[in-house]
């Protein structure tokens, strides 16, 4: 194979695997989203997150969520997503920011609770609230 082709190959593996993106920090405030537990048979019900947090998209395409031990892989420019198993216990969770509207999206599940703590819930939940970069 001639060393062009190599290089195409490689430049085009290299796209589809993503591309270097620069740390970036945005401070997030006001969550306000509904929750359901299936303790309460999954009926939605007004929720918040009453601390703010610092989302960061890191160098590596991770990323990181201050409070939150969810080990996230960063796709496209905007989102975060994290998925973890714990003895049955398992969470997804996902963090967009909209960068026109300022705003972050949060999405949050977590099945298989009772394996760990005894009559523990289940949830799902869905929140939205005010997106701020932070200036490096």
């Amino acid at each position: 194979m001639s060393v062009v082709i190599r290089l195409i190959l490689v430049a085009g593996c290299t796209m589809l695997v993503g591309q270097a993106y620069a740390k970036e920090c945005w401070a997030l405030t006001n969550l306000k989203g509904q929750m359901a537990a299936s303790t309460d048979k999954y009926v939605f019900v007004p929720d918040a997150f009453s601390n703010p947090m610092v989302l960061c998209f890191n160098d590596d395409n991770t990323g990181t969520v201050t409070g939150d031990d969810t080990q996230f892989v960063r796709f496209g420019t905007s989102t975060l997503f994290g998925w973890v198993t714990n003895k049955g216990i398992e969470l997804v969770e996902t963090y967009q920011i909209d960068r026109v509207n300022g705003k972050v999206l949060f999405v949050k599940s977590r099945i298989g609770t009772a394996t760990v703590l005894p009559g523990g819930p289940d949830v799902v939940s869905a929140f939205v609230g005010t997106a701020t970069r932070i200036k490096e």
